[in-house]
């Protein structure tokens, strides 16, 4: 979010995988008519003027539904439902968010022959994360392994014995 002379304006709606509805940002939810550039007219029927305002109004209301008021462009505004979340789901969105970008970046530059794939960390949990994301992309011609800022874990060798895989 920024506030602009118009009021507080949606800079960028957290991107998620596309193969993961599950996982979208509640302002990607079905039903839910936000945009990049869409300014927050009110929240809940009270009117938004700043980012305090804004964290005020969406203190508490994690779970919840809460009616936004937007307005795009020069039309009038019009209402939508969203159901925010917590900071730690947040995080989450944000990460996936960041890990969208890298792969569309790879996607571009490699005009659709190199696949990417980050690992967040090398736990239990994350195998089944890495086989989606891995044979999604097993026909390319090469892939991007990224491990940066990568939370640790003991599956490398398991990882590693995949990617030699022919």
């Amino acid at each position: 979010l920024s506030v602009d002379a118009d009021g507080v304006r949606i800079e960028r709606i957290y991107r998620t995988d596309p193969e993961v509805p599950s996982e979208r940002a509640p302002l990607q939810q079905s039903g839910v008519d936000a945009r990049d550039g869409d300014h927050i007219v009110a929240i809940n029927g009270r009117e938004m003027r700043s980012l305090g305002d804004v964290a005020r109004a969406l203190r508490q209301q994690a779970g919840q539904q809460v009616l936004l008021s937007l307005r795009r462009g020069k039309a009038a505004p019009h209402r939508t439902v969203v159901v925010p979340v917590a900071l730690d789901r947040e995080a989450t969105l944000r990460y996936g968010d960041w890990v969208q970008g890298r792969s569309e970046a790879v996607a571009r530059a490699g005009e659709g022959r190199i696949g990417y794939l980050h690992l967040r960390a090398m736990g239990p949990a994350d195998i089944a994360s890495f086989m989606r994301d891995f044979y999604a992309q097993i026909d390319r011609e090469g892939l991007i392994v990224d491990v940066r800022r990568n939370r640790g874990g003991n599956i490398d060798s398991w990882v590693i014995d995949r990617l030699m895989r022919r």
